[in-house]
């Protein structure tokens, strides 16, 4: 529908920007790698589109791709869209960045266009006539983004476009001219090297024209509609690109005697409806321009973009939330679990798991693997040159957010002799060790020695803690959940007539040691090399470790927790209760040398050197001095749970069996 306009005065719809996430990656990218220290003004890429959807602002984009420079016109994107050169400068003070005269920066570069139009190389290249200019302050630790976009537009003091009249482009042209205007339109922007932002159309053949050949027809009297990809689909008022478009043609077209001329205007909008395109939204508009020269006293710019309260303000985007590695190295993480979830196991409790406090005690092949599974918190036991801090430090490596801590400690064992001058030392390590068993939640055994596990089997079995044990043979491993103890003398008495297959509590289970008659003694002596370190397959410590960590999350899982039970046999398994990710073994043995697993359990020993009430409760009563005792006398904790009383007996036993057999059997003389 025309719409006449008695000398309404031209309204422009500015840019917003517009920038997608990947942006900011880039410029975090490019100015750490790339720029560094220099600040000055780079080549930065915009792009926007005349098919916008309905009631939009002029919009332009901004991607990673702003950031590379191509000539391939290939990426230049779809005919629609128009790549936009400007600049970006980058500052490495935010002091640098207020400071800086932004009204004087405004002007130069609307002095480049002015001057660009005045010596024709607008004529030659019309998009010239689009810039931009952004200055940044990057905040590389937080992570945030002060950023000003400008998009020039030059104006003239007193002197004013005048909007006249305003009508749809069907009722100017047919829809047989629409669809030709199309065609010829296509073939022109294929035929240029970038896509054009600025055009003409002459009346009479609707061929499309370059600008240049546009005012030179002009000039000689056709009739020429001037054209321009047209941003905004808001309202009848054109996008922000025109401004500049109609100074270039206030200083080229021809002039007349009197002081203003009126100029006809494309305000070319593509829509595609039902796959086809068409230009029903397109505007064509009569303007009145005034008389200039290039002799122009006072040429102004304008064009800084408002903030989001609409002041002539820089904008500030915080990214920490995505861009911060910890952040993204925590998504990552969790995205697995998350995803487990959605449909495969939708029941498990991750926070359960997430809030658990493990204690790892070895920082050797076990604990470093245990540690790169849980990825939860290391605590490590080492008795040289501080591997369990630098463990700690590479697990920070692999993500950041870990809360990972390395102790350096070495923990008494049985049978390693405490003299007067360790005394002091040793009982520190105890006070540090009983501290941190009592400050986690889950304790996994690592360590190379059977008696190095000693010590914190009785503290976890005194403090109802959770422990995962961990052994490696050459090609055998052990992982086993140690019982847990109610604290009730009455509850975790062991049943005198336990029977095969029957269920065993968890306050009944056995721990490393009570499948022993032997009490922990110091395994180093009289070893060679190969018997002091663990000689293992390649393999065989990354699949403990992995079990191991698995077997913790399958109790976290179970509704029962730390109490839930076990059954006797590998049979019997599968007719236990099971946690939304499966069974809760007592022990997972395997073997390499078949690839072959058994999952057998066993009920705790009244006289284990371990988790017996006895060694409990002489741990609780006597503290530091029974277990100095321990470390001094070898034979110590077989006398005190009845262990050297029970070998005496089978001793016997055994001699009596042999004497028997020789007074009633008569053995072939050889």
């Amino acid at each position: 529908m025309e719409t006449n306009c008695e000398k309404d005065l031209f309204k422009f719809l500015p840019f917003s920007s517009c920038i997608n996430p990947s942006f900011w990656f880039e410029l975090n990218r490019v100015k750490l790698d790339d720029y560094r220290l220099d600040d000055d003004f780079k080549n930065l890429k915009g792009f926007y589109s005349n098919c916008s959807s309905n009631d939009l602002p002029p919009i332009m984009n901004f991607d990673y791709s702003s950031f590379q420079e191509t000539n391939d016109k290939t990426k230049n994107g779809h005919i629609s869209t128009i790549i936009i050169n400007g600049k970006i400068k980058i500052f490495n003070t935010i002091n640098e960045f207020n400071v800086l005269d932004k009204n004087k920066l405004l002007d130069e570069f609307g002095n480049a266009i002015w001057n660009d139009i005045k010596t024709g190389r607008a004529l030659d290249d019309p998009n010239l006539l689009i810039r931009f200019c952004l200055i940044v302050f990057a905040n590389l630790k937080s992570y945030t983004f002060h950023y000003w976009f400008a998009f020039p537009a030059i104006t003239f003091p007193l002197k004013s476009y005048y909007q006249l009249k305003t009508n749809k482009f069907t009722e100017i042209f047919t829809s047989e001219q629409s669809n030709k205007i199309i065609e010829n339109m296509t073939n022109f922007q294929l035929k240029n090297e970038h896509h054009q932002s600025f055009f003409a159309i002459e009346f009479e053949t609707l061929n499309v024209l370059t600008v240049k050949e546009a005012i030179d027809r002009h000039n000689l009297g056709k009739r020429i509609l001037f054209g321009f990809y047209d941003p905004n689909s808001q309202s009848n008022h054109p996008g922000w690109p025109l401004r500049n478009y109609l100074a270039l043609l206030a200083l080229k077209c021809k002039k007349t005697d009197e002081e203003k001329r009126n100029l006809e205007v494309i305000s070319f909008r593509d829509r595609y409806h039902g796959g086809a395109r068409t230009l029903d939204h397109s505007l064509v508009i009569l303007v009145e321009v005034f008389n200039i020269s290039e002799d122009e006293e006072k040429v102004n710019t304008i064009g800084w973009e408002r903030n989001e309260k609409s002041q002539l303000h820089p904008r500030v985007v915080n990214m920490s939330g995505s861009m911060n590695t910890e952040k993204l190295a925590e998504s990552a993480v969790s995205l697995n679990l998350k995803l487990m979830k959605w449909r495969i196991a939708p029941d498990i409790n991750l926070d359960i798991i997430k809030n658990q406090k493990c204690l790892l005690l070895g920082s050797g092949t076990l604990g470093c693997n245990v540690a790169r599974c849980l990825m939860i918190i290391l605590n490590g036991e080492s008795k040289d040159n501080h591997k369990s801090i630098k463990a700690a430090e590479n697990l920070k490596l692999i993500y950041p957010g870990v809360n990972a801590k390395g102790v350096v400690l070495s923990i008494p064992m049985p049978g390693h002799y405490v003299g007067d001058n360790l005394r002091s030392k040793v009982k520190d390590d105890v006070k540090q060790l009983e501290q941190l068993i009592k400050e986690h939640d889950v304790i996994f055994l690592l360590m190379d020695t059977r008696e190095s596990r000693w010590l914190p089997t009785v503290i976890a079995a005194a403090e109802k803690k959770l422990v995962i044990n961990s052994a490696l043979g050459f090609d055998s491993y052990l992982v086993m959940r140690h019982g847990v103890k109610t604290g009730d003398p009455d509850k975790d008495e062991l049943p005198k007539n336990f029977q095969p297959n029957q269920q065993i509590p968890s306050n009944h289970l056995g721990c490393y040691f009570c499948n022993d008659i032997v009490a922990p003694g110091n395994s180093t002596v009289d070893r060679t090399l190969d018997q002091q370190c663990t000689v293992s397959r390649p393999g065989l410590s990354m699949v403990a470790s992995a079990l191991a960590v698995e077997l913790f999350a399958n109790v976290m899982q179970h509704p029962l927790r730390l109490q839930v039970p076990s059954f006797s046999s590998n049979e019997s398994i599968s007719g236990c209760e099971e946690s939304c990710l499966g069974i809760v073994p007592h022990q997972i043995r395997g073997y390499l040398h078949s690839f072959s697993n058994i999952l057998p359990a066993s009920q705790a020993f009244d006289k284990c050197t371990a988790c017996s009430n006895e060694i409990i409760q002489m741990y609780k009563k006597d503290g530091f001095d029974f277990l100095l005792k321990v470390f001094n006398d070898p034979t110590y904790l077989e006398d005190i749970t009845g262990l050297k009383e029970l070998k005496t007996a089978l001793d016997q036993t055994e001699t009596d069996f042999v004497t028997e057999l020789s007074d009633s059997e008569e053995f072939e003389k050889f």
